[in-house]
């Protein structure tokens, strides 16, 4: 076999990787607003019918290989308030592909938030996924990818690497339909008429919002939510053992990949490895929330700096879907005897402390 055989063949064996495990993350989110922690001495009020909104959800789906978990959690937001308000089907799926590009061109750097994703959603609208299709490869670390050349190799500087990270020239969207339909022109592509003249039909016939006011502000009116049968998002900050996830053990941190099958999130305790070590490598993380039970009993193993290993017990956990596949974490994720791949729990206590909750308030 030849080196440029070897090479490629490595290369081939690590997006493969990747695309099964797909568990990429954002950089770490800088606004987060942690909730105020109200609790109820309601016993009705312990818990939501999370089998409800599991069902109201589509389909998991995987960033594959970008940092786009924002971009997942804000789409399957919007998904499952209009198979909610709108009576779409559950087979309805939206583009991350062009939310992407609305909310990250022009940078030179990926990640977003809730909030700038549902602004963008109520100002844009998005186009079905058939319509512009999510491309799972990160064109920055895939220079051999064909279309690299042939959508970003026209621009140099800030505007190649905005190019690389959304996929198409980030001046398309400011550009008219005659500009992008000139077959002689570099930035001919019909495609993107298509499915912006398409977002923004959506948009006028499904996606208009009540406010702008999308964050929560305590666990109040976050479970006070669920248990009406509206789901959140939540944005975290990541704790790479906390999640189990596979820089834990790159970092020394140690992971227990029973709980990571299992989708089960604990807690980055005080003076633990995870604790010191993920704030040093920072990340985010985003997930669609569909349920909460202030009664359920989780516990975990923590490797502390001291070297020991601790375990703790904690009551309170948070139900949601992910967008990481179904063949990595929480492919073993069983809620009611019933197993639902992808979809995960996290603990109470990390999701209050190092999370922020938004709603999308479709009219």
């Amino acid at each position: 076999m030849t080196k440029l055989a070897i090479i490629a063949s490595i290369l081939l064996s690590q997006l493969a990787f990747a695309q099964s495990d797909g568990a990429y993350l954002d950089p770490a989110y800088t606004d987060l607003v942690h909730p105020k922690v109200v609790h109820s001495s309601n016993k009705n009020q312990s818990r939501s019918n999370t089998l409800y909104l599991i069902k109201k959800s589509t389909s998991i789906k995987s960033q594959v290989s970008r940092g786009t978990c924002s971009i997942f959690s804000a789409t399957a937001m919007l998904e499952t308030m209009l198979i909610l308000k709108k009576d779409m089907p559950t087979s309805i799926d939206f583009s991350e592909e062009f939310l992407e590009y609305l909310v990250v061109r022009n940078r030179t750097s990926d990640g977003s938030n809730s909030y700038t994703n549902f602004l963008a959603i109520s100002r844009y609208g998005l186009p079905y996924e058939k319509t512009y299709s999510y491309i799972g490869d990160n064109w920055e670390s895939s220079p051999w990818i064909p279309q690299v050349q042939t959508r970003c190799g026209h621009l140099e500087g800030d505007a190649n690497t905005s190019c690389l990270i959304i996929h198409r020239d980030p001046s398309f969207l400011t550009l008219s339909d005659e500009e992008l339909l000139d077959t002689e022109s570099v930035r001919y592509d019909p495609e993107f008429v298509t499915a912006r003249a398409e977002a923004a039909k959506l948009r006028d016939q499904y996606m208009q919002l009540e406010s702008s006011w999308f964050g929560i502000y305590n666990t109040a009116e976050v479970k006070a939510k669920l248990r009406s049968g509206i789901p959140v998002t939540l944005g975290m900050r990541f704790y790479y053992g906390a999640w189990n996830h596979r820089h834990a053990d790159t970092y020394g941190i140690g992971r227990d990949t029973h709980n990571w099958d299992l989708g089960l999130v604990g807690y980055p305790e005080v003076g633990s490895v995870d604790r010191k070590v993920s704030q040093e490598n920072p990340a985010g993380h985003s997930v669609l929330v569909v349920g909460y039970d202030d009664n359920k009993i989780v516990t975990t193993t923590v490797k502390m700096e001291d070297g020991s290993m601790k375990t703790f017990t904690y009551k309170g956990v948070y139900y949601f879907k992910n967008s990481w596949g179904t063949t990595g974490f929480g492919k073993d994720f069983v809620f009611t005897d019933k197993q639902f791949s992808g979809y995960g729990m996290v603990t109470q206590k990390h999701a209050h402390e190092h999370g922020g909750f938004y709603h999308l308030p479709i009219k």
